[in-house]
């Protein structure tokens, strides 16, 4: 600002920037269903929005489980319905008889809009066209039959007008129907007056299921033009938020492995791995460690601290369908940890009686005793064991990483620890980029970043901490090369997982303080 005559001059310098608060539980899952956009990120805040988006939960559909237990505990889903085709239940023609006495001519045509997707869902719809309640006019109403085979109607819309002379009319058939009905569209023909009353029934809809491996991993595009499909609609971190990824009950080893690479190559979110249904703990660990031998099975052994397994597979009742349903433990363990993050933080193990409990749950496959918990999780394997403790319920009794180095990161808890500080670190400092590489930066970036490690150490994630932005971690040739380099020294809390309690028998009349010494 540069001041030439005399005035009084006012300016506004903001110091007030701190590191945000982010959410710390934000779950996406790839899946089929029976209803929804495909390949489209859905975001998804409540069961219901779920279900009236998706449809309802089936054995074909176990992702829609998965979302369904995350959402009891967790508020941010986003969606990816995927496909391998995609046909629309066939469109039903309404004729006129009166402007068209031979029966040949269509005066509407009714289909399903493309934006709620196609599916079976649409062959348990059907349209009934009656007279409306005012002269001239016709009623449409859109019903859906139960799974007692009943018909109920969803919409119902009244005094409908039809014909050229009312399409700037606020009841005409298309400006009452399209965009509103969350089943229908129409596409009238404004030569036709009349329409024929009548029940049309859908039929034809698939939902393009089982899916392929390619279908699941999708392509990376070009948006607008080629638009991504599939896991790769998660892959920028830029466009979409999301700490925990998915794709439930999936054992192929290229989609585990598309799974994995992504969340290593994002660097902000861990995925949960399903273990393949009806598997023993042997061949579990086996299978992790790359010699199941099967055809789809790791042909590696699974080694990454941005993935965890969990075994086994879980017994719920599936309300829809008034039956009970085998389904993959990943959206129950992302409901954990959502919980966690709700009653602690993401740096608490999402494990244990306290917070590892799993709600909805009917039974589980086996629940490993101590001798095959301690092969899960010792001598290098990584396998988190969900356990019955009888008057107690089902619990996740573990929270390995699948990193096989015994390092901090072999932890789900320190790596969450990290996902949440890099996140909120990058966040905060990114307003420092383009300023100038001094002191003055390298102080801010300091008073940025300490603050968010004294909280974390105060909630006890951590032990201890140290930032460091000065002269040595900014030498001349980084500062030449227009590079600022900071430093977050952290020593983790680790987690009590193994409690040993030494009881010690001392002879009669015996100091107490002789024996603790």
């Amino acid at each position: 600002m540069v001041i030439v005559s005399p005035g009084v001059y006012t300016r506004e310098i903001d110091y007030s920037l701190y590191a945000p608060q982010l959410a710390t539980s934000v779950f996406g899952i790839i899946t089929t269903a029976s209803k929804g956009p495909i390949n489209q990120l859905t975001l998804v805040t409540d069961v219901g929005t779920l279900i009236g988006t998706f449809g309802y939960p089936s054995a074909n559909h176990l992702g829609l489980f998965a979302a369904q237990q995350y959402l009891n505990f967790g508020r941010q889903l986003w969606v990816v319905r995927v496909g391998t085709y995609y046909v629309f239940a066939d469109d039903q023609l309404v004729n006129s008889d009166a402007t068209d006495p031979a029966g040949v001519g269509v005066a509407l045509t009714i289909g399903i809009p493309e934006d709620i997707g196609p599916g079976s869902w649409a062959n348990y719809v059907r349209v009934v066209i009656a007279t409306g309640s005012q002269t001239g006019t016709y009623r449409l109403s859109v019903q859906e039959q139960d799974r007692y085979g009943n018909w109920q109607a969803r919409e119902v819309y009244d005094r409908l007008r039809v014909g050229a002379a009312y399409t700037a009319n606020v009841n005409y058939i298309s400006t009452r129907i399209n965009g509103v009905s969350g089943y229908i569209m129409v596409t009238p023909d404004t030569t036709y007056s009349t329409l024929t009353t009548g029940t049309y029934t859908f039929s034809g809809g698939l939902d393009g299921d089982p899916v392929d491996d390619s279908d699941v991993i999708g392509v990376a595009g070009s948006p607008p033009v080629i638009p991504s499909t599939g896991l790769q609609l998660f892959a920028n971190p830029e466009t979409v938020d999301v700490n925990l990824l998915a794709v439930p009950g999936r054992r192929d080893n290229t989609i585990i492995q598309a799974l994995i690479a992504l969340c290593e190559a994002r660097s902000d979110c861990m995925c949960l791995i399903d273990a393949p249904y009806g598997m023993s703990v042997q061949q579990i660990v086996d299978w992790h460690n790359g010699n199941g031998g099967g055809l789809l099975d790791p042909t590696a052994a699974l080694n990454s601290s941005y993935a965890a397994l969990y075994y086994p597979w879980l017994k719920v009742y599936d309300s829809y369908n008034d039956t009970e349903v085998w389904i993959p433990p990943c959206g129950h363990v992302a409901g954990v940890m959502a919980y966690t993050d709700f009653v602690a933080d993401p740096w608490w193990a999402p494990a244990g009686l306290n917070r590892g409990l799993l709600r909805n749950v009917l039974d589980i496959e086996h629940s490993a005793t101590q001798g095959e918990r301690d092969y899960m999780y010792g001598s290098d394997n990584c396998v988190n064991p969900i356990c019955e403790y009888q008057g107690q319920g089902y619990s996740i009794w573990g929270q390995k990483t699948l990193q096989k180095a015994t390092t901090a990161l072999d932890r789900i808890n320190v790596r969450r620890l990290l996902l949440y500080m890099r996140k909120v670190v990058a966040t905060a400092v990114r307003y420092l980029v383009s300023e100038p590489n001094d002191e003055d930066t390298w102080s801010w970036f300091v008073n940025l970043v300490e603050p968010v490690c004294r909280v974390i150490k105060s909630q006890r994630g951590l032990y201890d901490f140290r930032v460091i932005c000065d002269a040595t971690t900014n030498t001349p040739e980084l500062r030449d090369r227009n590079e600022m380099r900071g430093r977050v020294l952290i020593q983790p809390t680790k987690t009590a997982e193994m409690i040993s309690v030494d009881f010690v028998l001392i002879p009669t009349g015996a100091s107490f303080e002789e024996s603790v010494a």
